[in-house]
């Protein structure tokens, strides 16, 4: 649990972070030259540690990724340490790029040797023939595998060969407003129906009756959408049977104790009440500023307390709660990945691996993890003291992934669309336009046919 008033971390902020080095271990834990790791050949330094180097000769590498602001300038300081220690391989950058400009580039030749991709990504463009199968590198280069967090690893696999190395990862934890529990005398919550007790207990309307603050609200930010499935024991996909299970009691359990953050408390009341949230990422953030109690969000949300949170807001973060009915479950979250992949129109394939290589081990990999505030996905990097002292806000993060329950939604080339018709069948619910069983119905006629459509492909 960590319990903290925020003017007690100023120091913390992101920006400072960044100034400070907003940021690696080899995967038996110890710190590697990662240049000579990753690069063969000489590197020759100045005497005032400026490195030399014949640009002409090295082979350009162009990267594109989606990162911009501070995690943008923090990731050019590492690809700026890159270039400088070594002199075959050179890497420009080019920051701030969507998926959808990635996915133009790509077919037509234009695109990049390396693309930064999401874990809905990788699989699909698998699937359709714009990602180089990673194999032989990763044989050839010893990669250790096993190094990896395994269900996030799955996010870079299609139909049996890997196309991506996860690069960074999000966990989430259950943020709370302490001033309000210590007032009423509470301690935050130890399961999820106990949790929907205490929204009863902080929830207050005005002198109108409308309402000031409540407990929770499902669908704000957006985490809840796989969280909490996750937390009642439900799956998303049956990968032995080719089948979306949607439909299954432990998926309706958790639609059904989301749902009553709405219908209990008046739909018509809470989407008002909902409409005059301020931006997520300011000082207008609904936990900030007192209309909600609680809020499931991941490691960044530290940052966005120092950034954004009045002086005296206290607060609490703890594991989220799982289902009474299932304590053996507990730390059953989701993981969410970023990966590091190499487009089928590359033309500098073999240098784009190292370069990869270099950014996934090593004091490069902690460093840029501890800058933007991520965390990484190998376990000498988690496990790495240097990653806990240039972020320490990350601590309580890696204890829960580092309990091996928490997982990654399933790798399956339609986890977009998944991902966008559960979205929409939910909101459904909560407006009470359908039943939470003719909510899940409606997500496995639409998602079945995706399902049984990539199978007959493989």
């Amino acid at each position: 649990m960590i319990m903290r008033r925020k003017k007690c971390l100023a120091t913390l902020t992101m920006a400072a972070m960044v100034a400070a080095s907003l940021a690696g271990c080899s995967s038996s834990g110890e710190k590697t030259d990662n240049s000579q790791a990753a690069v063969s050949g000489e590197t020759t330094v100045s005497d005032s540690g400026e490195k030399k180097k014949d640009s002409g000769s090295a082979t350009v590498v162009s990267m594109w990724h989606m990162w911009s602001g501070s995690e943008a300038e923090a990731f050019q300081t590492v690809i700026d340490d890159f270039n400088a220690s070594q002199d075959e391989i050179q890497v420009e950058v080019l920051a701030s790029q969507t998926e959808e400009k990635m996915l133009t580039a790509i077919p037509s030749g234009d695109g990049p040797d390396i693309v930064h991709t999401s874990d809905t990504t990788c699989s699909k463009w698998a699937q359709a023939g714009l990602l180089s199968t990673l194999d032989s590198y990763i044989n050839s280069e010893n990669v250790k595998v096993d190094d990896i967090y395994p269900s996030v690893y799955a996010l870079g696999t299609y139909g049996g060969e890997q196309y991506g190395l996860p690069y960074t990862m999000d966990s989430y934890m259950l943020f709370y407003n302490k001033g309000v529990l210590d007032e009423l005398g509470l301690e935050p919550p130890k399961t999820l129906e106990e949790m929907a007790e205490m929204c009863k207990q902080v929830t207050v309307k005005d002198a109108n009756g409308e309402y000031t603050r409540l407990g929770y609200v499902p669908d704000y930010p957006w985490i809840d959408r796989v969280e909490i499935p996750y937390l009642f024991g439900a799956e998303f996909y049956d990968f032995d049977n080719d089948q979306v299970t949607c439909t299954s009691d432990e998926f309706k359990n958790a639609l059904n104790y989301k749902a009553q953050f709405y219908t209990e408390y008046g739909i018509p009341e809470v989407t008002k009440f909902k409409s005059g949230f301020g931006a997520y990422a300011s000082n207008d953030n609904a936990l900030f500023q007192g209309k909600i109690v609680f809020s499931i969000e991941g490691e960044w949300f530290e940052n966005f307390i120092n950034l954004y949170a009045p002086d005296d807001f206290e607060w609490g973060a703890v594991q989220v709660p799982v289902t009474e009915a299932k304590p053996e479950i507990a730390g059953c979250g989701r993981l969410q990945g970023s990966l590091l992949s190499i487009p089928s129109t590359s033309k500098n394939s073999d240098a784009a691996f190292q370069v990869i290589r270099y950014l996934t081990s090593g004091d490069a990999y902690v460093k840029f993890c501890s800058l933007i505030g991520n965390l990484p996905t190998a376990y000498s990097a988690l496990e790495s003291e240097d990653l806990v002292k240039q972020a320490p806000q990350l601590e309580p993060f890696i204890e829960s992934v580092l309990e091996g329950k928490a997982k990654a939604f399933p790798a399956v080339p339609f986890s977009a669309e998944y991902s966008d018709i559960q979205g929409l069948e939910e909101q459904a619910v909560y407006s009470g336009d359908k039943t939470v069983e003719e909510a899940v119905e409606s997500m496995y006629e639409q998602l079945q046919p995706l399902a049984d459509e990539w199978k007959n492909a493989r």
